[in-house]
């Protein structure tokens, strides 16, 4: 009887002292596009609230929604920090002809070099004047 006693205070401390899992943190990313005093040049820029400290953005997706057809990826940039900002030909973001509807995946790195990927907002304009043909670079600092 004491060693059942025993295992059951064991038991109690054990659940006592042991805390329950907090769930994990949710991370945030939000999409801005803002037009540059030129026709073809666009800023745009995600910022990101990771899980934790240490998560960076390793890339970026640039996508197109396009309903009820699947998505199509406009571009594919690395990134390394909490904020990438680049200005681009607007061209990469003129994804339909009948408006545009962008987005962005986000791929986060922990510092123990495992991945999550965080979507963005849907920023809606119309941007360039065609469908974008060719290879479209990652733009440049503003």
């Amino acid at each position: 009887m004491k060693r059942i006693s025993a295992l059951l205070t064991t038991l109690a401390l054990c659940l006592v002292v042991v805390p329950h899992a907090e769930a994990a943190a949710t991370a945030k990313c939000t999409l801005t596009i803002t037009p540059k005093d030129t026709e073809d040049d666009t800023t745009i820029t995600v910022q990101c609230t990771p899980r934790a400290e240490g998560d960076r953005i390793d890339y970026v997706t640039i996508k197109g929604a396009d309903w009820p057809d699947g998505d199509d990826t406009q571009k594919v940039c690395q990134a390394h920090s909490l904020i990438w900002t680049r200005v681009i030909d607007s061209q990469l973001l003129n994804e339909d002809l009948a408006g545009d509807e962008i987005y962005v995946e986000a791929r986060m790195r922990t510092p123990d070099a495992r991945l999550y990927y965080v979507k963005t907002n849907e920023v809606s304009g119309k941007w360039g004047v065609n469908v974008y043909i060719g290879e479209p670079d990652c733009g440049h600092l503003p």
